[in-house]
């Protein structure tokens, strides 16, 4: 019973020994860890600061998007130097050249393990530092066709023109094709139509253009063009072209016009547009009309000319929202700092 006694007292006094000895070489490292926090908040302050700065800097430059990930790197860099400056005052027997081989092997396994983020980020930052597109700009990328909201880190916001976000990887975007529908004030547009051959050609396509003339959104210079385009078996092709803002809503708007301005027009001067073999043959064979022996097969020419084309109504206006995906957006950053300066 003495001998478990003792070996308790033994036990208890050795444990107290080594308690003791933790205080002291706390007390002991205590200065050391006070510096060494006040180092950490020291750069923490700087970090801050050095973020702050950046930020602001590239803001004032209309760089947002570059300044968001400059600013975060800034900002890890001062903390990392904190942290390694805290540790060898804390420790001062830590080697900072074994810490920084140490996290250079861990580094490395952890590029292994995150690559496809490492490789997003990286991405990143080369498109912010020399900006093939900008926040505001209508764009494609593959499949993907919206507004760009923002550039992150990792990945490219795009806003479709129905309200609907898609999250792009930054290094999909760099290794893929970009159309900018809006790299430049004006774009063009085409639609193509066909008309029968019974049809004067110098006629139509006068009240082609003048229907094109009625659109406000069509840009007159360079003026709209009406162009024989294909000489088919029955019918002959249109294709017409004309400039616009470089938006999407403009695309939209102006098409629908000049559609219906058409149509109108082609109304007012009695003109079908549609393949009269087509609409021969389909009354033929419906027995809604009979060939006699002495008929002619061919279509009637139609009797229009130049001289008496009338004028159909102006088209009627559509009224886009600013608030609408496909309306204009603002640019929130300078052109002159992209790879497509005027």
């Amino acid at each position: 019973m003495e001998e478990n006694t003792e070996t308790i007292s033994n036990g208890f006094n050795l444990a107290m020994q080594t308690v003791n000895q933790w205080i002291a070489g706390f007390y002991k490292i205590l200065p050391n860890l006070i510096a060494g926090i006040f180092i950490c908040a020291v750069f923490l302050l700087i970090a801050y600061a050095a973020r702050y700065v950046t930020k602001n800097y590239f803001t004032r430059k209309k760089r947002i998007d570059l300044g968001n990930i400059l600013s975060a790197i800034s900002f890890w860099i001062f903390m990392g130097f904190g942290i390694v400056i805290a540790l060898t005052i804390i420790t001062p027997s830590l080697n900072p050249g074994d810490l920084v081989a140490s996290l250079g092997v861990g580094s490395l396994a952890i590029g292994f393990v995150f690559k496809d983020i490492l490789q997003n980020w990286l991405s990143g930052l080369l498109i912010l530092l020399r900006m093939p597109f900008r926040r505001g700009d209508q764009i494609t990328i593959g499949g993907a066709e919206g507004t760009v909201v923002r550039i992150d880190p990792r990945a490219t916001i795009l806003r479709t023109y129905d309200g609907r976000d898609i999250v792009v990887p930054n290094s999909t975007v760099y290794n893929s094709n970009v159309l900018i529908h809006t790299s430049s004030p004006t774009r063009r547009v085409e639609m193509e139509l066909t008309v029968g051959y019974n049809y004067d050609i110098r006629v139509i396509t006068k009240i082609i253009q003048n229907s094109l003339n009625q659109v406000e959104e069509i840009i007159k210079d360079p003026i709209p063009q009406v162009l024989c385009w294909e000489l088919g078996s029955t019918s002959l092709g249109i294709k017409l072209r004309w400039w616009i803002d470089s938006e999407r809503s403009e695309e939209v708007v102006s098409r629908a016009r000049a559609v219906q301005a058409i149509k109108e027009a082609f109304d007012a001067n009695d003109i079908d547009p549609t393949d009269p073999q087509l609409i021969y043959y389909h009354q033929i064979n419906d027995g809604d009309a009979m060939l006699n022996d002495h008929d002619d097969p061919t279509p009637p020419k139609s009797k229009v000319n130049e001289g008496t084309v009338a004028q159909g109504p102006p088209p009627p206006k559509f009224e886009t929202s600013d608030k609408d995906p496909e309306a204009d957006q603002p640019k929130l950053d300078d052109k002159s700092k992209t790879m497509l300066t005027d």
